[in-house]
């Protein structure tokens, strides 16, 4: 038997794809704290991230070129822990810092920061880096968003000042104007679609020559007028920044205003960054016309809405159209079929914008609460809250609105309110078209099922859970992993699940893994929970899931106040793991508590459930040699299946007997497949292979006749320079010499016998 190959395999890089309805994340790689291992980031674009742990540094990649000017800015308002950044802009060296700012950010939060105008002065890979700076906090997400400027901006054009004097903004969203006195407005218009970002960076000094425009940074129209953004401003080049996703489509403006102390000269960058693409997503409303009177508080009421069959969330956001004499009195909360909680926002808005026509969304620009208006804007729930606790959950059944009023002499009506539900994209096929292989799969009903636990105070227990309200059953059956079955964890615990190890030897991308879960926990300042993938005894660990939330809890309403308990009810999650194809791996599941005691410092914790792997299988011939998956440079076949897969090749031989093995020498012959068998009667094994030494020369016997190949008339081919007759099988690799003459001119071979190339069926 003779094996030939043909190809190297094609490494595979699939990822998990989630719909969403809002703007489109690029996202970290960890560990990306130093230049050669820096997160790429598009030049007009914008990655969410953390910093996790406390110390932690994110770096950022973008090509640059001398002359380009850099809009930046960090939006931290949705972190329930730290807000404070400080971002730097550094050369193509890594460490030569071009520009940094601390507070100058006032995208929803004042400690957020903001880079405007920053010039580059050399050509290369340039570097934005996001730290927290006394790098004792973590900030649990932050945005970062980056525009650059190559070219010339556009000057403005007076009059400006009203929205229908508006000058519209050119294609590359860049303009210089200036601020003559106290009264100048300057605005620029754009059209929007629902659903798209606006990210706004104003430079108030642009000449960099220390003197700076005392100016303002307003988007509108929303509920009728301008949202302001400003800041007292911090050392150095002074700037703004504003972020905003809408909810309709219109023509919107940037308004740029000054103070009766200061003039001066501006540079305006504005970008938009589209709304992602909803995939198989549906929107659930309330009955039209079902309008639910809020009275004078303290008082709750309720709206429901029934979703039919069984949708599986991927992505959940909820519009909401109502109004109220005093918005700061109202707490929202939606809580899930399964009996979920979630709150949406709590005491926010202000007096005098009475309207709420908001959708919120994990995926808008800015939390609700971080300006004083609610109306035509996509924002997320309030940086405590978080709708992804929903992910992963059966969506079909009833959903409830639930809104309290705090306090007495005010009232409102709620008009309607939806649900968008989008379910998870369909999984990536495997090559080939074979079926994924289960390689593992648990639902704990049997008993552990190989998986262990232990560490400080290790509370984890296989069971039913019996913790009420809301820990009291498994994803499937009666049994599953709780941290704690009847109990909240202790304090001061630090604690691991692990599987029984995973052998992805033998199989390739796409490999998933799946599991059901259930937790509640204290805010990840102070207890954490995530999974892990990692090499069996702990090499190169993976994160696929972490809580990075606030304390799971709400209080609403206030006759009396009521503590609801958040909970992220049983829903499954899947993460990609294909980078440890061909590994031996492990899951952890891991929890830990800081030492603070007292009646709220710990939680249910998290509940597992139903734990599964798969991969692909690797091709492979019938003789059991691995298939690669990379075609051949010029996918030159005969009448077989060629080398397109670049299966490897099997002989089989006739009654007299196989080919011998190979031979080589520099300069001399070189025989792949040998001499034929003394009864004359036999397959070659597919010929010689010329080319296997520089300029050597193959040969082949069958029944006593020769046959030849030659190498290339230079160097000869690579070693894996292959040219087989009778399977219909003919390519050259990448970087021989050899003219890619027809095989019937290169080899031929005499004999019986057959050659026949074998793929294992899908």
């Amino acid at each position: 038997m003779l094996a030939l190959g043909c190809s190297a395999e094609e490494a595979h890089r699939l990822a998990d794809v989630q719909s969403a309805l809002g703007q489109s994340f690029g996202s970290e790689s960890e560990p990306n704290g130093t230049p050669p291992n820096a997160t790429p980031i598009a030049k007009d674009g914008v990655v969410r991230a953390t910093v996790i742990p406390n110390g932690d540094q994110d770096l950022f990649s973008f090509p640059g070129v001398a002359g380009e000017r850099v809009y930046a800015a960090t939006m931290t308002a949705l972190s329930p822990g730290s807000s404070d950044t400080v971002l730097e802009l550094l050369a193509p060296d890594g460490s030569s810092v071009i520009e940094t700012d601390n507070d100058d950010g006032s995208v929803g939060a004042s400690s957020s920061s903001s880079i405007a105008g920053a010039t580059l002065t050399q050509a290369g890979t340039h570097f934005l880096r996001v730290r927290q700076p006394a790098g004792n906090a973590t900030i649990r997400p932050y945005d970062l968003h980056l525009k650059t400027q190559a070219e010339a901006p556009v000057a403005e054009t007076e009059p400006n000042d009203l929205a229908i004097m508006a000058n519209p903004l050119p294609v590359s969203g860049w303009v210089s104007g200036t601020i003559g006195v106290g009264t100048d407005v300057d605005i620029y218009s754009l059209a929007l679609n629902a659903g798209d970002t606006v990210f706004a960076s104003l430079d108030l000094d642009p000449e960099r020559d220390g003197t700076e425009l005392g100016g303002a940074l307003s988007l509108g129209p929303f509920g009728g007028t301008f949202v302001p953004v400003n800041d007292p401003g911090n050392t150095g080049p002074d700037s703004e920044a504003a972020v905003v996703t809408v909810k309709a489509a219109g023509t919107y403006g940037v308004a740029v205003s000054g103070t009766a102390a200061s003039t001066g000269n501006y540079r305006l960058s504005v970008s938009v960054h589209p709304a992602a693409v909803p995939a198989n997503c549906t929107t659930y409303s309330s009955a039209p016309g079902a309008v639910v009177a809020i009275p004078t508080g303290p008082a709750v009421v309720t709206s429901t809405i029934e979703v039919p069959g069984h949708p599986r969330i991927a992505d959940l956001d909820v519009s909401l159209t109502l109004s109220h004499a005093h918005l700061p009195d109202l707490d929202v909360v939606l809580q899930s079929p399964a009996g979920s909680v979630v709150g949406l926002f709590t005491d926010v808005g202000a007096a005098g914008f009475p309207d709420v026509d908001i959708t919120l969304d994990d995926e808008a620009a800015l939390p609700v609460g971080a300006l004083h208006v609610l109306s035509g804007m996509s924002m997320t729930p309030e940086a405590s809250y978080r709708l992804d606790w929903l992910d992963g959950q059966d969506a079909g059944g009833t959903w409830t609105l639930r809104i309290a009023d705090d306090a007495a002499g005010n009232g409102g009506a709620l008009t309607s309110w939806s649900i968008t539900v989008c379910e998870p994209a369909p999984p990536p096929k495997c090559a080939a078209g074979d079926s994924p292989t289960t390689l593992f799969e648990t639902d704990f009903e049997d008993g552990d099922d190989g998986f262990t636990h232990s560490g400080a105070l290790d509370a984890w227990e296989r069971g039913t859970p019996a913790q009420e309200p809301s820990f009291v059953d498994c994803n499937s059956g009666t049994s599953c992993f709780k941290t704690n079955l009847t109990g909240n964890y202790e304090d001061s615990s630090m604690q691991d699940l692990v599987s029984p190890p995973i052998d992805l030897a033998g199989f390739e991308a796409p490999a998933r893994v799946s599991w059901a879960m259930k937790y509640q926990m204290e805010n990840a300042t102070f207890d954490h929970a995530f999974v892990d993938v990692r090499e069996v005894g702990g090499l190169s660990p993976t994160r696929l899931f972490e809580h990075t939330g606030a304390t799971m809890t709400v209080t609403v309403g206030n006759g009396p106040p009521v503590t609801l308990q958040e909970v992220a009810g049983w829903g499954i999650y899947t993460a990609d793991v294909s980078a440890y194809a061909g590994k031996n791996v492990e899951l952890v599941f891991h929890l830990d508590s800081d030492a603070m005691g007292g009646v709220t410092s710990t939680f249910p914790g998290v509940a597992v459930d139903d734990v599964k792997v798969t991969a692909c299988p690797t091709p492979a011939c019938g003789n059991g040699s691995v298939e690669g998956t990379e075609e051949c440079d010029d996918g030159n076949t005969t009448s077989g299946d060629g080398c397109s897969e670049g299966c490897v090749l099997e002989a089989q031989t006739g009654t007299g007997g196989s080919g011998g093995s190979s031979g080589a020498s520099t300069g001399g012959s070189a025989s792949t497949g040998g001499s034929a068998g003394s009864s004359g009667s036999t397959t070659s094994g597919g010929g010689g292979t010329g080319g296997a030494s520089p300029g050597g020369t193959g040969a082949v016997s069958a029944g006593g006749t020769a046959g030849s190949t030659t190498g290339g008339p230079d160097t000869g081919g690579a070693a894996n320079d292959v040219v087989i007759v009778g399977g219909g099988f003919a390519c050259n690799m990448p970087g021989n010499d050899r003219s890619r003459a027809p095989w019937a001119a290169t080899l031929a071979v005499l004999g019986l016998g057959l050659l026949r190339l074998r793929r294992r069926a899908a």
